[in-house]
């Protein structure tokens, strides 16, 4: 669920090609995604709601509990599908925690029975394998909205005060300082390891720990980029912080990634 982090309605509903399928109003205050009775060839792109709201019905569908032999425990309550990027959260993580209520009450013993007639076509096939087909759904189109995610932050106008950074151009960033809407600003260079960006922005007195769990000195350490961390450090780099990621400091980052020199200056 960390991968949603900041999900957008914008980003939710984007359609990045003509003819996608999505999530759209009803008229009624409510919303439904796009579909066809019979298989459309070749299949059309579909949005990030598009995908979740798949998810959603896939992992709060009522065939879970009786295809894998055991009582429904309780069901999504809810009227057409979520036409925002927080309803479609909230419910996704509410139909992959009923999905799994009812995974861990089948035994481990009558996972390996056919299903039988309840399933129609797929009477014959395992309880196991269904379990197993509705994690690979889950997988394959969790992997499909993270790409989505990144495809439509890579394709967004980036902001002047965000491009002069990029291009670690001193006279364009100060021109457009103060900027305060990005407090992490060192980390995410670090991130993308733009070293020189890391330098200016140092430089200019932008904050070396703020971070949205994974600091700037993390990402040099674990680079081996030790004139950076030298300087980070110069500018009261906290070396004990543990990133959200991994529970490491920076030094543990060093000896992660092999970077001794690194490590042994953080010791």
């Amino acid at each position: 669920m960390d991968r949603l982090d900041g999900l957008t309605d914008d980003e939710y509903l984007w359609e990045p090609a003509p003819g996608c399928w999505s999530v759209r109003p009803v008229g009624d205050g409510t919303f439904r995604a796009d579909g066809s009775p019979v298989p459309v060839v070749p299949a059309p792109l579909t949005t990030i709601a598009w995908r979740m709201c798949h998810l959603v019905d896939l992992l709060a569908g009522e065939r879970n509990a009786t295809w894998i032999g055991v009582e429904p425990l309780g069901r999504l309550d809810r009227v057409g599908e979520p036409g925002t990027a927080d309803d479609a959260i909230q419910q996704l993580d509410q139909a992959f925690t009923l999905f799994r209520t009812h995974v861990a009450g089948a035994e481990a013993a009558q996972l390996t029975v056919a299903m039988g007639a309840i399933a129609g076509a797929y009477a014959a096939s395992t309880r196991a394998a269904f379990v197993l087909h509705e994690l690979d759904e889950l997988i394959h189109h969790g992997a499909e909205v993270a790409t989505m995610r990144d495809l439509y932050r890579a394709t967004q106008p980036v902001e002047p005060f965000l491009q002069a950074c990029l291009d670690a151009d001193r006279a364009a960033v100060e021109s457009m300082l103060p900027d305060d809407r990005y407090p992490t600003l060192v980390a995410d260079m670090a991130g993308r390891q733009n070293w020189a960006a890391v330098r200016l922005l140092v430089d200019l007195g932008f904050d070396v720990n703020a971070a949205g769990g994974v600091t700037a000195l993390h990402y040099a350490a674990g680079a081996g980029e030790l004139d950076i961390v030298r300087l980070l450090v110069l500018h009261g780099a906290d070396r004990g912080v543990r990133d959200s990621q991994f529970d490491l400091p920076p030094g543990g980052w060093a000896q992660y990634f092999g970077q001794r020199e690194v490590a042994a200056y953080l010791r």
